[in-house]
């Protein structure tokens, strides 16, 4: 099968700090949802910044095929844009940026073009900002803590629309430190903690229904 990513022995480090410790780690394109998970400062952040080829001061290698949408964990659009210009910029950025794509999930979303980012609740900012991630025609889309600070019907619609939106086939990492209720949504489970993997296997095998948080804890425990 083809991996949309591999790492070998991948090592970051910020001064004397270890933030990745010989990662490897394959990410395939078989269509699946992968949940990342662990504590704050265990790397989650770095080693998607890792993936997504924003800090290539690494030990170890890197090899990704296809192209790879990623969504930080803090807003990405200037304030005081407004939607429709959001999308002109988007496909200025991104070759694969869909533009009629982009129109029309702003359109499902019940959004007027003219609205400014700053005009948005956090729970529909987080919504557009997902949205325009999923415009891009990518074969893996890479979200860093989408569902932080939202309520929980804001998380069902952020959850609704990465599933039902994203390009066919498509792989989804998707990093998080909300489990309860979520594991209908992770076909596969990756937790980190320290900087090394200390878990990556599918959750069919791994957990009952609700019982994935806790097994996530013991591993971290």
């Amino acid at each position: 099968m083809l991996e949309l990513v591999s790492t070998t022995a991948v090592s970051v480090r910020f001064g004397s700090r270890v933030a990745l410790d010989s990662i490897d780690l394959q990410i395939p394109a078989d269509g699946s949802i992968i949940g990342l998970f662990g504590r704050n400062g265990a790397g989650k952040s770095t080693l998607i910044r890792v993936i997504c080829g924003l800090i290539n001061r690494h030990d170890g290698s890197v090899h990704t095929n296809g192209d790879i949408a990623y969504l930080p964990d803090r807003p990405m659009w200037y304030p005081w844009l407004r939607l429709s210009a959001c999308i002109e910029l988007g496909a200025q950025l991104w070759p694969d940026f869909d533009v009629a794509r982009a129109h029309t999930l702003l359109a499902t979303l019940g959004l007027d073009e003219r609205s400014r980012v700053r005009e948005l609740s956090k729970g529909m900012s987080e919504q557009v900002h997902i949205a325009f991630t999923l415009a891009r025609r990518c074969s893996l889309y890479v979200f860093d803590e989408p569902l932080a600070a939202v309520d929980p019907l804001t998380r069902d619609r952020v959850i609704e629309l990465i599933q039902r939106e994203r390009q066919p086939g498509s792989t989804v990492l998707i990093s998080t430190h909300l489990i309860a209720g979520l594991e209908a949504l992770f076909d596969t489970v990756l937790v980190v903690d320290a900087g090394r993997v200390l878990l990556n296997a599918p959750v069919d095998v791994l957990a009952s229904p609700g019982s994935l948080e806790a097994q996530i804890k013991e591993v971290l425990a």
